[in-house]
């Protein structure tokens, strides 16, 4: 007889960390504590420094990343997720104009995005898309073929 079922909404046994990182206190503890309260175990970073040194020294499942933060934006720590990191998945939050987004683009090696989410979030899409990256269902596209496409 099989014992490992699983009830709807029951934690899993191997809790899965998220890496949250937003300069913003409020958006950090609002998202954080909803987050958690949907099973999650969630580490805060209030910065991309904050963020390198965390990813340097824990293991996390999924990141959330605020683009547009003081000292070290999210584009920066892009770069170093694109050399160091390529697997991790990560969902972007941000409130910088789209033009804008585009623009810091041309700066990452790889420049192909993650999933983004323009603030304000909605809760209910965001935790699709971090079901969906953590299953591995969603399509990994940094290693398309138009890559190389691009390159020439």
């Amino acid at each position: 007889m099989d014992t490992n079922i699983t009830i709807a909404g029951e934690v899993p046994s191997k809790q899965v960390r998220i890496l949250l990182v937003d300069d913003s206190p409020v958006e950090r503890l609002a998202l954080g504590h909803y987050l958690r309260r949907h099973g999650y175990v969630v580490d805060e970073a209030e910065d991309g420094k904050s963020a390198l040194a965390h990813l340097q020294n824990r293991e996390v499942d999924l990141l959330l990343l605020d683009l547009q933060m003081p000292e070290m934006s999210g584009f920066e720590v892009l770069k170093y997720l694109q050399k160091h990191r390529r697997g991790l998945p990560v969902i972007l939050l941000s409130g910088m104009p789209v033009d804008q987004i585009q623009l810091n683009m041309y700066g990452l090696p790889t420049q192909e995005l993650p999933t983004l989410f323009l603030k304000p979030v909605d809760l209910d899409q965001l935790m699709q898309m971090i079901e969906l990256q953590l299953s591995g269902e969603f399509p990994d596209l940094s290693d398309a073929s138009h890559d190389s496409a691009r390159q020439a």
